[in-house]
């Protein structure tokens, strides 16, 4: 996996002179897609392969990612910012001022490349940058698990992830717990590109504070806790087709 997620900051690194001005948000993004799907097509087409000895027994499953999601932030002012994202210096700054302060730390730690990060919204897989300044991850949104059973069950529900990839809690001992396997190359044709799921458009607001609400005018819409909004632009929901 860590060979996989590297592809993404060489990519990066040597297009990025190239990028359109962050302002122009959807083609950043694009850009940003860009360096992110040769990842796509290796996550797509391996699994981990879980494996937490308990007792004289084991859990034995694995998991195929079948539907992942780019999170991508960068720190700093004038930067592209994505801010639905959780780990970011600029959204604890934009909702709790204090956050910081009461820690006696001037940032949040950037997540080592590979690690799991388990959220509310289910399990990241991070791929952040402290050199170049700018957070990244992958979510499992949707996945197939084939348990040591046999049995086999497509999931399309993120959060279900925690009891299928994390049945016997995070060892405190040992990094072999869980394991990437390969599973080739998958073809740019074969994986469906759309929008994230429950993602909102942003704009910056208009107090001239530099903070970004969610946009409750545009089609295409969603409804959220009693509000509509319109949906993010930004095609970061990597898929295999249906069938594959």
């Amino acid at each position: 996996m860590l060979n996989i997620l590297k592809i993404f900051e060489i990519l990066r690194s040597e297009r990025i002179e190239q990028f359109p001005s962050p302002v122009d948000r959807k083609a950043y993004a694009d850009a940003v897609a860009s360096c992110f799907m040769p990842c796509a097509q290796r996550i797509l087409a391996g699994y981990f392969q879980v494996h937490i000895p308990i007792g004289g027994d084991a859990i034995k499953r694995e998991i195929y990612p079948t539907a992942i999601e780019l999170y991508y932030h960068e720190e700093g002012e004038g930067r592209f910012k994505d801010p639905i994202m959780y780990h970011t210096d600029d959204r604890k700054l934009s909702e709790h001022k204090e956050w910081f302060v009461n820690r006696g730390i001037t940032e949040l730690p950037y997540f080592p490349l590979g690690n799991l990060n388990p959220h509310t919204s289910g399990i990241d897989v991070t791929f952040e940058n402290p050199r170049e300044r700018y957070r990244a991850s992958f979510l499992i949104r949707e996945y197939k698990v084939v348990y040591d059973s046999g049995k086999k069950r497509m999931v399309k529900n993120s959060t279900d992830i925690y009891e299928d990839m994390l049945p016997g809690g995070i060892p405190w001992c040992g990094d072999d717990w869980i394991t990437w396997c390969d599973g080739g190359v998958l073809d740019e044709t074969d994986i469906v590109r759309r929008w994230r799921r429950n993602v909102p458009d942003y704009r910056q607001t208009t107090d001239g504070s530099g903070r970004w609400e969610k946009n409750p005018d545009g089609e295409p819409s969603f409804a959220a806790t009693g509000m509509r909004y319109a949906k993010c632009p930004f095609d970061w929901q990597f898929a295999r087709k249906e069938g594959e």
